[in-house]
């Protein structure tokens, strides 16, 4: 039995984590530790996940034979630390610092002869406010440059604005850098790959849907394959292979998103992992018969030869998702219906119960999502409609009650 450190614990890290437990003995890492995890794990490690000089040592000390994480930023620059330092399969550290900022990322493009569109590294007000004035677009959009979960990411669309917000969106970046760029308004597209010995595979390629609330950069729904016409989904197939082979990456997931404006389509980020809200683990596998787990687990401990078969199914995917309003859970209908209907798999919507108290906070951490399938995209709107209409939850702040927000 081999030895995997798995670095993460997080909801979206479970998946992974059930995977490697059924035939390695895994060494897990991470800030905090819920006994769902912990049973599953040889050894458990409570540490930060971006310390990764202690992360090292740890893993020094158990004699790992591979380091992995999925659905996360945080740990991809300290996962492929680790496995640079002690010579085991992994994507390089100055790969993982390309894929986790989105400044450097843009700089990369500019390299690569890909348009980007207007944007500064701002690491102080002034710079901000220069950058904003000369401009002349009348939004941009602010976001920490090494952060993840949208947390800090906002729109500005005046220089009062961006006074109030700049410190917010410093308070979430590590590094103390905000991106600011001209905001694109048109539509969104979201691309899940594969890479073995640096060659390129697509997996699946799909639409994203954000709620109607200002500031609250998340997807209401993420549905695969896009319903954009072949041409259009074949660009952006095309730009998404030049992005992650030229950023160097040589093995594992990647999930990349993009925008367009006018006519042209622009890199919003790409990320050396699987897409979190259980893309990775569950849409990957539905719509292309991939068992995602198992192959990152693979080329984490060197075991992946060639690539795998992919069987690229003729369905529709997607997940729904939404947020609850500041309170208490006072009532809760339908959940338990819509976890066991056929055609919903993965989902969060077991930590709902009466008596739950919510923060409204408008990043993608916390909306509860449901992972839906279906023969294709007109019957998957359907079944979202459907559960839609059947969950029925509401929260009292002790004044009001108020109820689901999915849009």
């Amino acid at each position: 039995m081999k030895k995997i450190m798995i670095i993460g614990a997080g909801v979206y890290q479970l998946p992974l984590m059930q995977e490697a437990a059924k035939e390695q003995e895994v060494i897990l890492v991470a800030p905090q530790i819920n006994s769902v995890f912990e049973d599953l794990a040889a050894k458990c490690y409570i540490c930060d996940v971006t310390d990764k000089e202690k992360i090292l040592a740890y893993a020094q000390k158990e004699k790992i034979d591979g380091v992995i994480t999925d659905q996360t930023d945080i740990a991809v620059r300290t996962v492929a630390y680790v496995a640079e330092k002690m010579g085991l399969p992994g994507i390089g550290y100055q790969t993982a610092c390309l894929f986790t900022d989105k400044s450097l990322m843009r700089d990369k493009c500019e390299e690569l002869n890909i348009p980007t569109l207007p944007h500064v590294l701002a690491r102080n007000l002034e710079q901000a406010l220069q950058f904003y004035n000369g401009i002349g677009a009348d939004s941009v959009i602010i976001k920490p440059v090494d952060n993840q979960g949208s947390r800090g990411v906002q729109q500005v669309d005046s220089e009062s604005d961006l006074r109030l917000k700049f410190e917010e969106a410093m308070r979430y970046s590590r590094s103390g850098g905000v991106l600011i760029e001209k905001r694109a308004k048109g539509r969104e597209f979201v691309v899940e790959s594969l890479c073995l010995d640096g060659k390129y595979y697509p997996l699946i390629c799909g639409d994203t849907n954000y709620f109607n609330i200002q500031d609250a950069f998340a997807a209401k729904t993420r549905l695969f394959p896009s319903c954009a016409e072949k041409s259009l989904v074949d660009r952006v197939q095309a730009l998404n292979k030049k992005i992650v082979t030229g950023f160097g990456l040589i093995q594992g997931i990647s999930h990349s998103e993009y925008i367009m404006d006018g006519d042209e389509l622009y890199l919003i980020e790409t990320a050396a992992r699987g897409g979190g809200v259980f893309i990775s683990s569950d849409l990957i596998s539905i719509g292309t018969g991939l068992n995602t787990e198992k192959f990152l687990i693979r080329i984490a401990l060197g075991e992946q030869d060639s690539a795998p078969e992919l069987e690229y199914r003729n369905n529709a995917c997607g997940y729904m998702a939404f947020f609850l309003p500041k309170g208490e859970v006072i009532f809760a209908d339908g959940i338990d219906e819509v976890m066991q209907l056929p055609y919903v798999h993965r989902n969060l919507l077991h930590d709902i119960k009466i008596g739950l108290k919510t923060e409204f906070q408008l990043d993608k951490t916390t909306r509860y999502p449901v992972i839906v399938s279906a023969s294709n995209l007109e019957e998957l709107e359907k079944r979202m409609e459907y559960i839609r209409g059947r969950i029925n939850i509401k929260v009292s702040d002790g004044e009001n009650e108020n109820t689901i927000i999915w849009e």
